[in-house]
């Protein structure tokens, strides 16, 4: 994350949304990342990133518009516990998360869904209306973009390459 952007909500005590990572520490810094068991992993949650460019990806990544990878950092040098984030590629210090997204993509996708509806009640409360139905669209987008993904319009729902014309491969 960039030091122009407004912190985590997760260091402020504020509850968010998280997922199950398998990582691998060396030294406390995080050295491996992997969706499914890995030698010397410990199973950590990771927190979701707060900005909408992040989270319009990974429900893009996770519903299947997109191949693209997902990646974790720590949230902040200063933070004692080292929490991670998912980020995308391209963030300082960020690490490949290995293994097929498949098996927790609706949960990745339910989660995301979860952390935009948490910004928008945080613009609510803050007297922002426009703002907070802005992400409450946004959340909709999600969900909307969910059950395309299940009916198999989706990069996911491809067979060996081939577009499989709206059925399950």
């Amino acid at each position: 994350m960039t030091q122009d952007e407004i912190r985590h909500p997760a260091l402020t005590g504020e509850p968010w949304p998280v997922i199950a990572v398998r990582v691998r520490r060396d030294e406390s810094s995080p050295r491996a990342a992997s969706w499914r068991p890995a030698p010397h992993a410990a199973l950590e949650d990771v927190l979701l990133p707060c900005t909408w460019p992040e989270l319009e990806r990974l429900a893009e990544i996770a519903t299947g518009l997109t191949r693209a990878r997902v990646y974790v950092t720590e949230l902040g040098a200063a933070e004692p516990d080292r929490r991670l984030v998912l980020c995308l590629r391209g963030a300082p210090g960020a690490i490949q998360v290995e293994g097929p997204l498949t098996p927790v993509a609706e949960v990745l996708t339910a989660r995301t869904r979860t952390a935009t509806l948490r910004v928008a009640a945080v613009h609510r409360e803050a007297g922002r209306p426009e703002e907070a139905q802005l992400w409450r669209a946004r959340a909709r987008r999600i969900l909307k973009d969910a059950r395309a993904a299940r009916r198999g319009r989706s990069m996911r729902a491809t067979s060996a390459g081939l577009p499989t014309l709206g059925r399950r491969p």
